[in-house]
């Protein structure tokens, strides 16, 4: 590992973004950009800092922690020999060319086909589509830092970050490039995410995210963005490394997850045994907040870690930093990153009361501090698409 980077609602940078966590504090509040009257949902994790200019929001955000975690890897690969992985999902079109298309038909009882021709084709030519494509942010970053080798965008919903850096993984592995930027982005408050996810009823009601809480009742929606610099390149010696990676499906539903928790279950072991079966000493759980996703989600950690359960920690960022869907498991890489290399295992925030079905050893309040050997990081996703990886002290 030689760098990384992130932009949260609580931080411009990874360092700021991390003591903030550290202290447990959370960064949901009222949504104040937008008129939210009337929305299921009425409080995100936005980000407030000021941004580089750009049509979309998600390579806003995307070029800050990209740039944070280039500069402080200082790679000088070849061109060819430079990749790139995000996470990443479509962009949209701006509110109020997503509103005239609506009304473009008349906005009646009956579709007016013909005036729907003549009003929608100039507002359809102003959507760029830079905007829109998932592959926009991955392509954008490589040129931003000079990367002609393997650029991929994966579009796995909350696993997309996560499964991004396993893809970089196995790339670096298989020597297909020698460094990897690699990471994901989630700008999801918005008008369309906030009623999509409450129409799903996946939203708090009550606009509070406390994973594994016996009182928890949905998520909350975050934006930010968060990357690593991979290397198999000579230069500093890292203090941590990717030794386990692993993908798994389960085939089950679109939006809930196999309430046996087989494909997690797979998933992370599949991680461990990669690694080597090294001693995991702290889990940066995906925790979204929901009631059926947490507790699934806790009995397969139970299940895995067996025995070696009362010598791990377990936290969830969501609490703090709300849901960035494709951008989530890219931040909790970084939170298991800091477990491993500082010893700082970074608590839920939100979590006062654990659900006797999430019973595992919640770091709580503030950050402990801890030797630890290897980190697990989940991320799970509609679709039954899961990403694990186990991240340790280099030997």
């Amino acid at each position: 590992m030689r760098g990384r980077g992130a932009i949260t609602p609580l931080g411009d940078s990874w360092p700021a973004s991390r003591d903030a966590l550290a202290e447990g504090r959370s960064a949901v509040g009222p949504v104040k950009h937008f008129d939210v009257e009337g929305y299921p949902s009425q409080v995100a994790a936005g980000v407030s800092f000021p941004l580089e200019e750009a049509e979309d929001r998600r390579l806003a955000l995307a070029r800050r922690a990209a740039d944070e975690a280039w500069a402080e890897a200082k790679e000088n690969a070849a061109p060819s020999r430079i990749g790139v992985f995000v996470g990443a999902e479509s962009g949209r079109a701006t509110y109020e060319t997503i509103f005239a298309l609506s009304r473009a038909a008349g906005g009646g009882a009956c579709f007016d086909h013909a005036r729907f021709g003549e009003d929608a084709r100039g507002l359809a030519t102003s959507v760029h589509a830079a905007a829109v494509s998932p592959a926009a942010v991955a392509s954008a970053l490589a040129a931003r830092i000079g990367a002609e080798g393997p650029v991929e965008t994966i579009s796995l919903a909350c696993a997309s970050g996560a499964a991004a850096i396993v893809s970089a993984t196995r790339a670096i592995r298989l020597g297909l490039c020698d460094v990897a930027l690699a990471g994901g982005v989630g700008a999801d408050v918005d008008p369309f995410m906030l009623v999509g996810f409450g129409l799903l009823g996946a939203l708090s009601a009550r606009g509070v995210s406390c994973p594994f809480d016996v009182r928890r009742d949905g998520f909350v929606v975050g934006e930010g963005a968060a990357f690593v610099v991979l290397s198999a390149s000579p230069g500093d010696e890292p203090r941590a490394e990717i030794r386990g990676a692993m993908r798994t499906l389960d085939a089950h539903h679109l939006t809930a997850p196999d309430p046996t928790g087989d494909g997690a279950e797979r998933a992370m072991r599949g991680a461990i045994e990669d690694a080597g079966h090294v001693k995991i000493g702290y889990v940066q759980a995906h925790g979204t907040s929901t009631q059926l996703n947490d507790a699934v989600e806790a009995a397969a950690i139970r299940r895995v870690l067996g025995d070696a359960l009362p010598d791990v920690h377990v936290g969830s960022v969501k609490g703090a930093v709300g849901h960035w869907i494709a951008g989530a498991g890219a931040i909790g890489f970084l939170c298991a990153l800091e477990a491993v290399e500082e010893g700082l295992c970074l608590p839920t925030a939100g979590l006062t009361e654990p659900d006797p079905a999430c019973v595992l050893p919640h770091v709580v309040g503030a950050a402990l501090r801890k030797p630890v050997e290897a980190a697990l990081v989940n991320a799970f996703a509609f679709g039954g698409a899961n990403a694990s990886l186990v991240v340790s002290r280099c030997a």
